[in-house]
């Protein structure tokens, strides 16, 4: 075998000796503690990178040092000063390795395997740069981790071997390793004057053009074991894990790539053909709140872009009854096509009076019954499975323009699993709102009410820094009405902080009463983190309640603060 690291290593440290000057890095590879406290902030740890690591080196004869059991929460192998201050082993054992590389065979290429947490299949590159047009730069003070030899001929060839295998490649699009504590940013010339001399040789070596590293940022598509996945891995054999491909090296120097297409080339415009509203702002989001009766399955998720925002998001949550359901979630470049938005393999068209969604691809499916109060858990407890979705939103016409943005709506469709088929067809809502407006990161009520074409509500409470700020509409014979808040009062009963029943009662300006109670058929838990503040406990799914023998299948959403 190749060379052996005379470096001691923690036990939880994995060193795979190669044949190859290739060097792969899993430094998030793995798990929190299942008995671990749940904390306002945390990071999820890069679920499956360390044993797809282990596969990439066995198929390819590279070398590999592998987390596969630190908690990232504990030590995080990915911030330099982390690793400074307390695991210098770390910056030892690589400068070992890839100076005794660089002396047996010239040049070396280091490879640090992450996760992205979207479902797509997709790899985004980490290398310092970010698209700019159709020319990729250093964001910031941040400096280019690879030559622009090594990036034409062996990140280009691996870019068009995988998107032929479906597999979307992504440059910089939300993790361009550019951040000062990123460690891939060793390998550049931002580190060329560091005290550490191990830390200046790597930044020297990288200047020479024998070092070139990438960060490979894989969603969970690519991740999880699969037909994507298996295909990724002969991708990578074939380009970037091939050692003969893209002898020539150079230093580094300012990026000029025409023949890429540049990531927001075309931005997604507002026009109002694409939603019909009269609201035109420069963000928008659009939210899916149906429940269809007959199958029992629930339609939710959205998507989001803005005419300034270099990305779009998208998410598609499929609810099977109980706490089981299936997901997309995914990113991409901003762009608009023929009235049409794309996240991946997800597609909203502009149709007739209303939408064409579709999705053919692979989604997480997961049973788990509090797959989500410890994320992490709930991902591990997930697989991929490949699912067809087809449907239609048909917005009515209606006499007055709503003055909230919550359209109802009717949903027609066919949802394709591998066990199953399900024709769509309900009434619900879309909604326009936009994130501040929403409060997803907040404590709030919602709650949609569509007993059919001619009656429906969706009510919203949100506890902002504010103050409550409630909102709501009626539909009432094709005239939608805004609720005020004194119009309207919703009352949830409460078992161990979890809402088991509901009653509304509704008197409107327009001498409309309504007064009915309603539960909860399916709850699916979860602690939301968020960026800042405290954490929230939420509970979300299917409903139903009566009203004078109609019944109103609809979605809830109930979240409060997480407490000790």
């Amino acid at each position: 075998m190749g060379y052996q690291l005379s470096c001691p290593l923690p036990s939880w440290m994995t060193y795979l000796s190669g044949e190859v000057p290739i060097v792969l890095i899993a430094p998030h590879g793995g798990r929190r503690p299942a008995d671990a406290p749940i904390h306002d902030h945390l990071k999820v740890n890069d679920l499956y990178t360390a044993e797809l690591t282990t596969a990439l080196a066995i198929r390819i004869g590279a070398y590999a040092l592998i987390n596969h059991q630190c908690d990232r929460n504990d030590l995080d192998l990915n911030r330099i000063s982390q690793v400074r201050a307390r695991a210098p082993w770390f910056l030892e054992a690589v400068h070992e390795l890839l100076a005794a590389l660089v002396e047996a065979h010239g040049a070396v290429r280091v490879f640090f395997i992450h996760g992205w947490n979207v479902v797509q299949p997709v790899c985004d590159l980490g290398m310092g740069l970010k698209p700019h047009g159709h020319r990729l730069l250093p964001p910031g003070k941040a400096a280019p981790t690879v030559t622009p030899a090594f990036f034409h001929q062996v990140v280009l060839p691996f870019r068009t071997a995988a998107e032929a295998q479906g597999i979307e490649v992504a440059f910089g699009r939300r993790y361009p390793a550019a951040d000062r504590e990123n460690v891939l940013q060793l390998f550049s010339a931002r580190f060329a004057a560091d005290p550490s001399p191990t830390i200046r040789t790597l930044a020297t070596l990288a200047l020479q053009g024998k070092v070139n590293a990438l960060q490979l940022e894989l969603g969970i598509g690519l991740r999880w074991p699969g037909p994507e996945r298996e295909r990724f891995l002969d991708v990578f054999a074939r380009t970037l894990g091939n050692a003969t491909l893209g002898l020539s090296s150079g230093a580094p120097q300012e990026f000029a790539c025409p023949s890429i297409p540049s990531s927001p080339a075309s931005v997604v415009r507002s026009n109002g053909t694409f939603i019909p509203s009269g609201h035109t702002v420069e963000s928008t989001r659009l939210g899916l709140h149906f429940h269809d009766p007959a199958s029992g399955v629930g339609i939710l998720g959205g998507i989001e872009w803005g005419e300034s925002a270099p990305t779009s998001s998208g998410r598609l949550l499929i609810s099977l009854g109980g706490t089981e359901m299936i997901m997309f979630t995914g990113e991409d470049d901003a762009r608009c096509e023929s009235e049409q938005i794309r996240i991946g393999r997800l597609v909203w068209q502009h149709c007739g009076d209303g939408l064409a969604i579709s999705y053919r691809g692979p989604m997480m499916r997961f049973a788990h019954p509090q797959a989500f109060i410890r994320l992490e858990e709930g991902l591990a407890a997930s697989w991929i499975e490949p699912a067809e979705v087809r449907l239609c939103v048909t917005l009515p016409s209606t006499r007055t323009t709503p003055a909230l943005p919550l359209f109802l709506a009717h949903l027609r469709g066919e949802v394709r699993l591998r066990d199953r088929r399900h024709a769509i067809d309900a009434w619900g809502f879309v909604d326009r709102l936009q994130p501040s407006e929403a409060g997803r990161l907040l404590p709030r009520r919602l709650l949609s009410l569509p007993f059919g074409p001619d009656l429906a509500a969706f009510l919203s409470w949100v506890e902002t820094p504010d103050g409550p700020r409630a909102s709501g509409i009626l539909y009432h014979d094709g005239t939608p009405y805004v609720l005020q808040p004194e119009e309207w009062e919703l009352r949830c009963t409460l078992a161990h902080g979890r809402p088991v029943a509901f009653h509304l009662s509704l008197t409107s300006a327009q001498a409309f009463t309504l007064h009915c109670a309603g539960e909860p058929i399916t709850a699916i838990p979860i602690v939301r983190h968020a960026p800042h503040g405290r954490a929230l406990n939420v509970t979300f799914g299917l409903s139903r309640a009566v009203w004078q023998g109609r019944a109103a299948c609809g979605v809830y959403e109930y979240s409060e603060p997480r407490r000790g």
